[in-house]
């Protein structure tokens, strides 16, 4: 995925300490969907992807397909702390969405 990355969709704030969307939880990740359609869509990549710390990121796979409420930071992709994947206290983010940043989370709500 080095040199895949590419820039987060239209309306994401990198800067932002939170992040509202749609998400899909997969292993040690998560991925952040704006729109609804696009969860939905298996092969798209208009998202973000993200991890909770290992316990929380554990205990989340319940809320996959729920419009949530992240907490935390974004983190350039190119800064990761090993060379194809970013341990977010004992979470392995992969970056499925190929974003040049990706969600370093602390806490989620669900919205709905």
């Amino acid at each position: 995925m080095v040199g895949n990355a590419g820039p987060a969709p239209a309306g994401f704030d990198a800067s932002a300490s939170r992040f509202e969307g749609w998400v899909r939880v997969t292993g040690e990740e998560f991925q952040l969907f704006a729109e609804q359609r696009d969860l939905r869509n298996p092969g798209s990549r208009a998202c973000v992807s993200g991890a909770l710390p290992r316990n929380l990121q554990r205990a989340s796979g319940d809320i996959s397909g729920s419009q949530v409420r992240f907490f935390g930071r974004t983190l350039a992709w190119s800064a990761r702390n090993q060379p194809q994947t970013h341990d977010w206290q004992g979470s392995s983010i992969t970056n499925a969405c190929r974003k040049d940043v990706v969600i370093l989370a602390d806490r989620v709500e669900v919205v709905r």
